[in-house]
Parts: C-alpha cells; structure tokens; sequence
C-alpha cells in the first residue's frame, strides 16, 4: 500500500476524532521518522508488509481512544519532547501556561524548588533546564510516575533534579523554609465527575493523577495548610485547578495572613486556570 493510500484509510478509521488527519499525519510520521514535511514528499512511497502491519495497529489502537502519547510514547512540553505512558497524567497547554506564570514570578535565580504531585517530571526537567544552578525536587506518591520522571532526567540531560517517593510535603515538614517556590499540578477532578471524562483521560490516565475527591480539592487542602512553613519570605506557590476552583482557593489565600499578591491566569480559552501567590 502507498503512503498516500494508508493516510487515506486511517483517516477514515479515525473519522469519529476531532482532527483524523493530523493524528493519522503524526502517526505515520512517527513509525517512519519522518517530519511532517517528508511525510508529503513520501506519499507515493510504498509501505512495506512490516510497516503497514505497525501502522493498522497504531491506527486501530487509537481509534479505540488509547492516548496518542502512548501510543508514540513522546508528549509535548514548552517545545520539548518527553517520555510518556499509561504511569504519568499526559501533559495539557493549562500546565505550560502554570510553568510559564511560576516563570514570571519567581526571582531570577531561585536556589531551591519544588514540584509535588511531578508526574511524568515535565515540570521538574522543565525547571531544571530554565534554572540550571537551583535543585529542583520532584515528587510523587506513584512510583510507576516517578519512573517516567526519571527517563525524562536522562532524556534531557539534567542532573539538578532530586526525585523522592512521597506523598505531597510530609518528607519536608520538619524542614526549615526554604523553597523559593512550589508549583503542583495535583489530582484536581471530582470523583464523580471522571468516569464522563473523554476516554483518553478516564481510562487512559492514572486515576491517582485525576482523583481529587468529592469536590477535587481534598490534596489541595492539604497542600495549603502544609506549604506555608516551607517556602521563604516572598516565595511563590503555584497552582494549576479547576476553573470553578480558582475563585474560591484564590479567595481563600487573599484572606490567609500567609499570603500575599495573589494572583489568576487564565488558559488559552480564557477560562480561569491557575492561582499564583507570594509568601509573607
């Protein structure tokens, strides 16, 4: 079968998604490693039996909602590729805009952050490569996620990332206030809410990255209460949410003495998505 033909049959089999061509054009690039560019040039190649095996079954595991990050195995982050899989939350454009606006308002070289709740490691990794000279911790109750994290260490070549198997600040309570910052992008979907959620999402990410409970805020809560004593004067908490979350937690740290230059972002929607604050 040529190129342009199997392009052709897996748009149909993925006609039921929102853009069957680009996934179809970003599969078949990814069993060829081609570009998108050399997939054009390409379409009067002929696929080999092997090939065209691999691309029906890529196809067929995507027409039934698997991820296309795991079936490529690579999500994109801030222009970089990482590793993902079933272990880790997939990456979303809300969470580049949180790391974008923790950017923002940290100082220009912070020596010591932390990422809990860091999943796949795109946070962690991403601020390691932004700030070279900080440790930037990364930590994680999955083991199964911290794994991922640690392919995406190597992957980007940092050694300024500390990983640890937690559950979000209970290894650093007794810890003096250090951090210049925190940023979590914790389970934050009401539990009834996750089983109406696309596929890709109910079923093909982790349920701990989702689960935040009766109202999705039971880890944040705790969160609150607990960061306070680990960041220094003026540090800054970082927060991705729900956007009908974000008014009442931004409400809640206005009127928290702990807190100050609170602060929303909203997503590429508009909707409200983050909520940024200073220690006092």
């Amino acid at each position: 079968m040529l190129v342009q033909d199997a392009s052709r049959w897996a748009m149909n089999e993925l006609a039921n998604l929102e853009s069957p061509r680009l996934e179809s054009d970003i599969l078949l690039c990814h069993l060829m490693k081609w570009d998108r560019h050399s997939l054009y040039l390409h379409y009067s190649t002929e696929l080999n039996p092997k090939e065209l095996e691999d691309f029906r079954s890529m196809i067929n595991k995507r027409k039934n909602r698997e991820p296309l990050q795991h079936i490529t195995g690579i999500a994109e982050f801030l222009g970089r590729e990482f590793i993902a899989g079933p272990g880790a939350l997939v990456p979303r454009p809300e969470t580049e805009i949180l790391i974008e606006l923790f950017f923002s308002k940290l100082p220009m070289k912070p020596r010591f952050l932390l990422d809990t709740g860091t999943g796949s490691g795109i946070i962690a990794v991403s601020l390691a490569l932004k700030y070279p000279s900080a440790l930037v911790i990364g930590s994680d109750v999955s083991r199964a996620a911290l794994n991922i994290a640690a392919k995406n260490m190597i992957r980007h070549g940092v050694d300024n990332v500390l990983l640890v198997e937690a559950d979000l600040l209970k290894p650093f309570k007794t810890g003096a206030a250090r951090f210049d910052g925190v940023i979590a992008n914790l389970p934050y979907i009401p539990s009834f809410e996750i089983d109406a959620l696309e596929p890709e999402v109910s079923h093909g990410d982790p349920r701990i990255a989702l689960d935040g409970g009766n109202d999705g805020l039971d880890l944040v809560r705790i969160l609150l209460e607990e960061v306070p004593f680990l960041l220094k004067k003026d540090g800054v908490l970082a927060l991705e949410l729900a956007s009908d979350q974000v008014p009442g937690v931004a409400e809640q740290l206005s009127n928290d003495n702990n807190w100050n230059c609170v602060e929303c972002g909203n997503d590429l929607t508009g909707r409200a998505r983050v909520v940024l604050a200073n220690r006092i």
